[in-house]
């Protein structure tokens, strides 16, 4: 279950109905107290981390209406309900109607003591009179509408999941209608209780760096290993709670029993209340250094990197579950952090958002707060959320997804492409990534030694990736337009047979961009520049131990797979001495994270001139020619004006 949209109505500034989108990783971008934490501390609410106050009301709101929403999806596709019956959200007809489990929480801040929320499911539901509240009915009241109407051989009478469905199908017209389904009222506590049971375990990570003997900033990444714990045991705790619960209320009503005999008068003033023990909070974990400085002596940067190793080793956890097909059942993780540049140097900062990048690829939802360039430079744009204040109203605003906006937060934050450091520069070349970079390196390497082309003079490119999926990459891009240099574009194909064309928005940006003067545009007619190699010279580099699987179609298939699966198979069980290395001659770790570069920069590199042409080679109008040769003629005639 994942986080599509956070709804704030009356939450300090957000005072009109404000629908925030949420992403797989989602940076709220903005300058301070735009209303960046606002949301994060809406959500910890939520969740039940911490608690609303007066001041959490809108001044100019209506503080009997604090409205915080939550809309999820990718849902279960079935759920325990009340009594432990298993069905569906769509069965009891609490989805939307976009099909997805809406959630508001909506508080009276106007008191001087605030109660609990009141809960409701925003959702598609029956409206009749005797169905719309059939969700709050208990298990014996159910029964009887069951047999008012006869329908007891059409249900299981043990099951509140099963009358409801043999009501409602005995119904038919339901009378449908978008409302709020109140999840506070009788039985549908109980319901509420079981959705809580499969929403996301959220954790919220501050920047405030409190020093007290709990520090927060060492002790949430620990929290959040005992909530996880405890979520992947819920059924087990459960057990253990029935079975004490059985035996504690057991010796109670012995107890009593015994004292409406002896003592008949008190007997009647004590009733057996159990309560539920709330286990994270039973277990604690702690962190200790070893030259017996406590860490929450230490200084904020050394705390927040305890908090970065966190990130970096639950990364590397998500990513070996994921290759096992080990996640299933698991409860995702929605891991709030507000300025995680906080007390960082640079190079810390970009590893954190590198493993919360990861964390999010394997399934968790990553929400930060910034407005540090360097950070926001880093974020993937479609995460990108600009908080800013509408200037018609000074309401704050959430915007998302547009080059306007891009540009917008590019120019608010200061994100620049980086400089041309030479007024040498004859030629930029956009490519998709760093590793076509390398690519390109290593075929004028290899084929200006055999005297095929000339050598390229680095010292007169402008190396642009224009494929990324960041800030900074989107401002590169877009950098290239003010140059006053030609341009080669060089972008795959994503072809993945050889009897499907690219698609054609590609073949659309191929047209567009050759119909510019001073540019030249090359589409691969493989996949992407990794399926130029040979897998037989790559075996050779492997001292023949690479076992590649049957039928690989070398042209358009995801060789970066093949060949990941091919050296680790071979490293585990064939004692594959596999040492490959970088343009620098520096070692590259053979990790699936490596490949591509493994693949451009070393393997590239090794092979022979007949091997490259041999591998790009295609016939036109009857004359033999070479891609990769013509990709670097383009660069190096530019070069050369």
């Amino acid at each position: 279950m994942k986080i599509k949209a956070l709804i704030l109505e009356n939450f300090r500034g957000y005072q009109a109905k404000t629908i925030i989108p949420f992403s797989q990783f989602t940076a709220l971008i903005g300058r301070n107290d735009a209303g960046k934490s606002t949301i994060l501390e809406a959500l910890d609410i939520f969740f039940d981390n911490s608690k609303p106050d007066q001041g959490d009301a809108c001044i100019n709101g209506d503080a009997r209406g604090v409205r915080i929403g939550i809309i999820f999806d990718h849902l279960p596709t079935e759920i325990t309900l009340d009594r432990g019956a298993r069905s569906t959200f769509q069965a009891e007809h609490l989805l939307n109607s976009d099909g997805d489990l809406e959630i508001h929480k909506v508080f009276n801040l106007g008191v001087q003591r605030p109660s609990g929320a009141k809960i409701f499911a925003i959702a598609v539901h029956p409206t009749r009179p005797d169905l719309a509240d059939l969700l709050q009915k208990s298990n014996t009241q159910l029964k009887a509408v069951i047999r008012e109407r006869g329908l007891e051989a059409n249900c299981n009478l043990n099951e509140n999941p099963s009358m409801r469905q043999a009501i409602y199908r005995a119904v038919g017209d339901l009378g449908l209608s978008r409302q709020e389904v109140p999840l506070n009222d009788e039985n549908g506590k109980a319901i509420w209780t079981a959705i809580q049971s499969v929403l996301p375990l959220f954790v919220l990570f501050r920047s405030d760096r409190a020093s007290s003997d709990q520090d927060p900033e060492v002790q949430n990444p620990m929290k959040v290993a005992v909530q996880k714990a405890l979520s992947e045991i819920e059924e087990d705790l459960a057990a253990i709670t029935a079975e004490v619960r059985t035996r504690v209320e057991e010796t109670a009503a012995r107890t009593l029993a015994q004292m409406q005999l002896t003592y008949p008068e008190l007997a009647k003033t004590l009733t057996p209340q159990f309560r539920t023990p709330t286990w994270q909070n039973i277990f604690k974990v702690d962190l200790e250094s070893d030259d017996g400085v406590p860490l929450n002596k230490r200084g904020s940067g050394v705390r927040r990197l305890v908090l970065m190793s966190f990130f970096q080793a639950e990364a590397k956890k998500k990513k070996e579950e994921a290759a096992a097909d080990d996640l299933d059942g698991q409860r995702p993780v929605v891991y709030a952090i507000e300025e995680p540049e906080t007390s960082q140097h640079p190079e810390n900062q970009e590893l954190i958002v590198e493993a919360l990048k990861e964390i999010a690829d394997a399934g968790d939802q990553v929400v930060i707060t910034t407005h540090v360039p360097a950070l926001a430079g880093l974020v993937p744009v479609d995460g990108l959320r600009y908080v800013d204040s509408d200037p018609a109203t000074g309401l704050p605003r959430v915007r998302q997804g547009t080059p306007e906006i891009y540009e917008e937060i590019a120019s608010a934050l200061g994100v620049l492409p980086d400089p041309i450091k030479s007024n040498s520069i004859k030629v930029a070349v956009l490519v998709e990534g760093k590793t076509d970079v390398d690519a390109l390196v290593s075929f004028s390497h290899v084929l200006s030694a055999s005297g095929d082309i000339p050598a390229l003079d680095q010292s007169k490119i402008f190396w642009a990736m224009g494929g990324g999926q960041t800030l900074k990459d989107w401002v590169e891009r877009n950098y290239l337009g003010s140059l006053n240099v030609p341009q080669v574009v060089i972008f795959d194909s994503d072809r993945t047979s050889g009897e499907l064309p690219a698609h054609e928005e590609k073949q659309r940006r191929l047209r567009e961009i050759n119909a510019w003067a001073n540019r030249t545009a090359f589409m691969t007619r493989k996949r992407e520049i990794e399926n130029y190699i040979d897998l037989q010279e790559l075996n050779n580099l492997a001292e023949g131990k690479l076992v590649y699987p049957a039928g690989i179609d070398v042209d358009h298939s995801d060789l970066t797979e093949v060949i990941a699966a091919a050296l680790r198979d071979a490293i585990d069980n064939r004692d594959l001495r596999f040492r490959p290395t970088s343009h620098r001659e520096e070692p590259i770790r053979v990790t699936r994270r490596n490949i591509k570069t493994i693949i451009t920069a070393y393997v590239i590199r090794n092979m022979s001139a007949d091997g490259i042409k041999t591998r790009c080679a295609y016939e036109h109008e009857g004359e033999v020619r070479y891609e990769v040769l013509e990709w670097l003629s383009a660069i190096q005639n530019y070069c050369a004006a």
